[in-house]
């Protein structure tokens, strides 16, 4: 007893020193690294908690990035140009809205693009160890707001539709992201069939429909075999099926799908004035809300309302208590009103540039390996997607455009002889993994 005492004794000290080689990387005092991995976890506990005060610390702090890593200014291309016009469009043109607007909505936009152009900066500093620390802290971070979420509405008597901690939506489609894309690493822990099962039940659970659909999407992009991803996509469609038809979740998944399949197309908008409480039911609200913003589009074609133009036109026509004031929703309805044709072919040009260079870091590379990593630019590019076809503008999902403008421009370019290479001589695929 007393040789297996002394020796629990002895352990403690490598395993403290084991985790503080996880946070400084070589044993020696907390740095820049840390400094700025503890910026980008603050900025994301801040934009899941709605912490501004912390969002803006922490966008200021990776804004010296530019400085700190100023050698490398000179890198900065053509993708996270589109990023950064992407976000300059749908905040400095406020402007057409008023001056009050315009100066608060570039304030933001600088503070905005300073951190992204000071952490894809910095990043080129880093060498690919302290990258992969920071991709296991920024998961630990998001496992931890998860459970928080899912322990609060579960103790507070909601087992489904979890969305009244703070708004903390984000964290699900995130997670999401996070799990397909460290699917390598888990597996090394938890066969990662039980870690998709448990997190797909979590997501459905959650009532966030476009978390639900990442997690198709990224099935279908990762790197599991044809078969494996046939048998996924059956699966939870058949789990699906079966919930819709048993009702043994009181309903919930019915009353999801037929909102999502009821159309109000040929409803008129008076049917909309009568619709008691219609701030309370998201689909009826944003159908009538996408009327709206598609018929001022028509009016203002080419530039658009400006950025918040909807948001202030809403207010004025109804009032901020009315619930038909609802901004709009969704990046494909607030683009065409907000932006006009100009806002479209930018938002075009930001998703071709996107999906083009991580697509082909993950699938048209010579060098590529088939690992889960290498996915991660493709899907958090689908996560951007997913996450911006329905949730409005805000600091969130500007940071979010922007941070996949920042890794798709650190990725090497494709250049033309890739591609005439790929046309000449099939690669070889790479070994499939074991799921």
């Amino acid at each position: 007893m007393r040789a297996l005492y002394r020796a629990g004794r002895r352990e403690t000290p490598r395993l403290r020193r084991g985790f503080w080689r996880l946070s400084s990387g070589s044993g020696r005092r907390p740095g820049l690294f840390e400094l700025y991995l503890g910026a980008v976890l603050l900025l994301i506990a801040s934009l899941g908690y709605k912490l501004v005060a912390g969002g803006l610390l922490a966008l200021a702090i990776l804004a010296t990035g530019i400085w700190v890593g100023r050698a490398h200014v000179k890198k900065i291309n053509i993708t996270l140009f589109l990023a950064l016009l992407y976000i300059a469009d749908a905040t400095v043109t406020a402007f057409l809205v008023s001056a009050g607007e315009g100066i608060l909505r570039t304030f933001q936009f600088i503070l905005v693009a300073s951190g992204l152009i000071g952490l894809f900066c910095y990043s080129w500093t880093l060498d690919q160890a302290q990258i992969e620390r920071a991709v296991r802290w920024i998961a630990l971070l998001c496992a931890a707001i998860f459970v928080h979420v899912v322990i609060y509405h579960l103790v507070t008597g909601r087992l489904t539709v979890w969305k009244y901690l703070e708004d903390t939506k984000m964290v699900f489609s995130l997670a999401v992201f996070l799990c397909f894309a460290l699917k390598d690493q888990i597996s090394r822990y938890v066969p990662f069939p039980v870690a998709m099962a448990i997190l797909f039940v979590l997501v459905w659970a959650s009532a966030e429909r476009k978390a639900l659909l990442l997690f198709f999407a990224a099935a279908a992009a990762s790197n599991f075999s044809l078969k494996t991803k046939a048998a996924v996509g059956a699966s939870g469609a058949a789990l699906l099926g079966l919930v819709t038809i048993t009702g043994i979740d009181n309903g919930f998944v019915a009353q999801q799908v037929q909102e999502v399949s009821t159309s109000y197309e040929s409803v008129s908008d008076r049917f909309f004035m009568t619709v008691e409480n219609i701030g309370d039911q998201s689909d009826i609200v944003r159908e009538y809300v996408n009327r709206n913003a598609s018929r001022l589009f028509e009016e203002n074609p080419w530039v658009g309302l400006g950025a918040t133009g909807y948001w202030a036109w809403a207010h004025e026509m109804f009032g901020p208590e009315d619930g038909r004031g609802m901004n709009v929703h969704g990046e494909v309805h607030r683009v065409p009103v907000e932006g006009g044709i100009l806002g479209i072919a930018i938002a075009f040009a930001y998703l071709f540039g996107m999906s083009w260079r991580t697509a082909h870091f993950a699938y048209l590379r010579r060098a590529r390996t088939g690992a889960s990593l290498e996915h991660a630019p493709f899907l958090l590019f689908l996560y951007v997607v997913c996450y911006a076809y329905s949730e409005a503008l805000d600091t969130t999902l500007l940071v979010i455009v922007g941070v996949c403008g920042v890794v798709a421009a650190r990725l090497p370019a494709p250049t033309s002889r890739d591609f005439v290479w790929r046309r000449a001589r099939r690669a070889p695929r790479p070994p499939r993994r074991a799921l």
